[in-house]
């Protein structure tokens, strides 16, 4: 093996008893690609292991203990050997390097008697049995990709920078903290050439799930979430979009590369272990520039107190990256949140299914985020995702007659929580939404629209929401540049090149929609092709539409068939595409038969739909001053007497 390959093995060091959990380790990290590192001899001992292991201690990469009752209850043997070998070793790197891994496989506490004192400093995982879930193969593959001269180069600068970092946060935490490193390098390193990613602009990975327990992804990932949410609300910070970090999950992608691959110019990392009512994190902010680390620490936290927590990451994010320094802190992270961790863990379960649009997983999160608010009345963010799935049933789900009570329920709910956290921009753009979709209410969704820009100037979820508005509403230059901070900041998602797609066909830009329909495609989705369907009906280019708006699975997409059918003098197609739209909908898609009859040059009929669409407020009308497939009778006065009647704002 070279020296190249040692840097990057993995050492697991076992007892006898515990071989056969120590091999299911083993065999899943193989199975990753990890080099590792297992005596599988019966018998130990003898000169020549004894130098063999010596070797393999000294120049591995990560060491692994294996932890249990077995270990704990023998006073003698190999095991002890290699830890002290291994700890040995440890006591020879700067304190930020990670080396040592304990890995439980029981319930063995972290304060036992009969282990070394060093594996009581630092964070320890449980895989219950051996079972190894992702997160654990990725948290290996971090640590094997930390670049060996990041953990080499400290000197007196870097430990009185270590202080200044420890005293500013332990400040703030009001206790002292396990850890605290600031790892700023004596003299500037080199910076990887033809990569400038904006100051302040960083990415949250999601943190690991070190809790032995896959069923608590959904926790770490909730954390990791709300952490990025707090930084997207500091005022000159740019942060990656959850959709786009998360994309790594699971991945063993460099540290290099995602900052590359996201332009971005530090990574936050961390890992969660949770136990009961407290839990452990431990953080690390890296430099993509220069591959150092910039500051670690890690909080041993009651769950009450996240929120305290969420403001102390963010203070050392700031004061690491030197952004300015913001006034009350804490008041501008904190609010919206809960200091009850029975809601907290309810509304994590429920964002955990936020990337599930069907009606059972949408009744799920509706009635996890009631739970959330019945223990606390106060969270405002439990309302706000309540309001949120409440307008998503609303606007696909719900049949005609529930449809305004659901609207109804939104709004009571986006309010109460603007209620309780009055300067959260996504909250504001959310009412927006409430307001245009579920009331044709366009100047009082413009107010909160503008709001939300104001207060969450860099919240891509916001920007969505405020493209889609400025391209309805003919504002075609200020769409186009939402669109491309919302992709700058979103790169990896398809729902955001699928949002910009539907944003470029509205403001008549349909070359520029087929583009990001096409990325869409290219991050595996097919989320665009509605989108592309339209946009090439719009170029005239039918038949490959006819391609695209396949299968006939929304209303949009058969108003686009029956148009297409019609076109291609394929007539009683045409028809039965109408009449098959007409049975399932009824008076619900009045606005999509006045976009048909327009195109198959019915002016009067598609006049007597828009007036119908606008009687029963039909969310459709939204759409009247962009959509293309009105154009027909964009101009006759019956049409703009709607549109006048609708007060769209100037």
């Amino acid at each position: 093996m070279t020296t190249e390959e040692a840097k990057k093995a993995v050492f697991i060091s076992y007892a006898s008893d515990d071989r056969e959990a120590a091999l299911k380790i083993c065999e899943s990290l193989r199975n990753a690609g990890v080099e590792v590192w297992f005596d599988l001899s019966e018998l130990r001992g003898g000169d020549a292991w004894d130098a063999s292991i010596r070797k393999q201690i000294k120049n591995c990469a990560l060491f692994l203990a294996i932890i249990s009752k077995n270990t704990r209850a023998r006073q003698e043997g190999y095991f002890r050997l290699e830890w002290k070998l291994a700890v040995d070793r440890s006591h020879l790197m700067s304190q930020e390097r990670a080396f040592l891994l304990p890995v439980a496989i029981d319930d063995t506490p972290e304060d036992s008697d009969n282990l070394p004192d060093r594996f009581k400093e630092v964070q320890w995982v449980r895989l219950l049995g051996g079972a190894v879930p992702d997160s654990f193969i990725d948290r290996v593959n971090r640590l094997l990709a930390v670049p060996a001269a990041a953990s080499a180069q400290f000197s007196a600068f870097a430990v009185l920078a270590a202080a200044a970092v420890r005293h500013y946060l332990n400040a703030r935490a009001g206790v002292a903290p396990e850890s605290a490193i600031a790892a700023t390098p004596p003299s500037a390193p080199t910076k990887i050439a033809g990569f400038n990613p904006p100051e302040h602009s960083i990415a949250v990975m999601p943190f690991a799930n070190m809790s032995g327990d896959p069923a608590q992804e959904y926790f770490s990932d909730g954390l990791s979430e709300e952490l990025l949410d707090a930084l997207s609300r500091l005022p000159g910070l740019h942060v990656a979009a959850r959709t786009s970090s998360f994309s790594f999950k699971g991945k063993s992608t460099t540290a290099a590369d995602i900052a590359r691959t996201l332009n971005v110019a530090a990574l936050l990392e961390g890992s969660v272990r949770r136990e009961g009512t407290k839990v452990r994190i431990s953080t690390q902010l890296i430099s993509a520039v220069t591959g150092f680390e910039l500051w670690s620490q890690t909080y041993d936290r009651d769950l009450k107190d996240v929120l305290k927590l969420q403001s102390d990451v963010a203070a050392a994010v700031i004061q690491s990256l030197r952004v300015k320094l913001i006034d009350d802190l804490p008041a501008l992270v904190e609010e919206g949140g809960t200091h009850d961790p029975r809601a907290l863990d309810l509304f994590f379960r429920a964002r955990a299914l936020s990337g599930h649009q069907s009606l059972q997983k949408l009744n799920q999160k509706l009635e996890l985020t009631t739970q959330a608010i019945r223990l606390d009345p106060q969270y405002a963010d439990a309302y706000a995702a309540r309001a949120n799935t409440e307008s998503t049933l609303a606007g696909g789900w719900d049949p005609q007659e529930r449809i305004a009570r659901r609207y109804a329920e939104a709004r009571r709910d986006i309010e109460r929580a603007i209620e309780l956290a009055p300067q959260n921009g996504r909250i504001r753009a959310e009412y927006g939404t409430v307001l245009q979709n579920g009331y044709l209410d366009f100047r009082g969704a413009q107010v909160q629209f503008a709001k939300a820009e104001e207060l969450a100037p860099n919240e891509v979820v916001s920007m969505a929401s405020v493209a889609n508005f400025q391209a309805l509403m003919g504002r075609s230059a200020e769409a186009t540049m939402t669109i491309r901070r919302a992709l700058a900041l979103n790169p990896l998602s398809p729902g955001a090149w699928a949002n910009s797609a539907a944003a470029f066909l509205y403001i008549g830009l349909f070359e520029e929609a087929i583009k990001a329909d096409d990325h869409v495609a290219s991050l595996g989705s097919s989320a665009g092709e509605e989108t592309r369907c339209q946009a090439l009906l719009a170029l005239g280019r039918n038949e490959a539409a006819l391609a695209a708006c396949q299968p006939a699975d929304s209303a949009n997409r058969q108003a686009a068939l029956a148009v297409l059918f019609k076109k291609l003098n394929r007539q009683s197609e045409a028809q039965a595409m109408l009449d098959q739209l007409v049975k399932e909908n009824g008076d619900a898609a009045a606005y999509q038969y006045a976009g048909i009859y327009a195109q198959w040059g019915d002016m009067r009929t598609a006049l007597k739909w828009i007036e119908r669409a606008y009687e029963v407020k039909d969310p459709g009308v939204a759409f009247m001053k962009a959509d293309p497939m009105l154009e027909p009778i964009r101009r006759e006065p019956r049409f703009q007497a709607v549109v006048r009647k609708l007060n769209f704002p100037d």
